[in-house]
């Protein structure tokens, strides 16, 4: 069996500014409206699978994280990142130099900012918080991450 939420209708939604280095159009500082969708798959445990309420709290709980920030890959090997008060990031290999304030950025774990790898942080952080609740019967997780209504990208994690 599975439950699904769509990211959209659910409202589990945020906007994010990012950029991803050396892209002919993605190189710049841009912005999307970001909306995740879940879908658990697993055993019954009482009358559900998982509440709704419960999954959709952990998506917006790390949305509300990324929300109104600019997200920058903190291993992504093309950037060249100091912080102090403010971050500084230059891009290797061009002349891009980004000085920003620290409280408006959220460093991802991640080599990039696009919206695979997203992708693969809501699933591992939302598989994090299952873990640490105890949730015991969900075999497979997957998460899709759009840009914008229509395009995304998807992935998988099955224990």
């Amino acid at each position: 069996m599975f439950i699904e939420i769509d990211g959209w209708m659910a409202k589990l939604r945020f906007s994010a500014c990012h950029f991803i280095p050396d892209h002919p159009k993605c190189g710049c500082l841009h912005g999307h409206t970001y909306a995740v969708s879940v879908k658990l798959e697993g055993e019954l445990k009482g009358e559900f699978i998982i509440d709704f309420e419960t999954i959709k709290g952990i998506v917006n709980r790390i949305c509300d994280r990324l929300d109104h920030k600019i997200l920058i890959a903190e291993k992504d090997p093309r950037l060249l990142i100091r912080k102090s008060d403010s971050v500084s990031i230059e891009i290797i290999k061009s002349t891009k130099k980004y000085v920003l304030p620290f409280e408006d950025i959220m460093f991802l774990p991640t080599r990039s900012a696009s919206a695979e790898d997203l992708c693969q942080y809501f699933t591992a952080n939302i598989k994090k918080a299952l873990d640490s609740n105890g949730v015991d019967n969900i075999k497979k997780i997957t998460v899709r991450v759009d840009e914008g209504i229509g395009q995304g990208a998807g992935c998988e994690y099955e224990y």
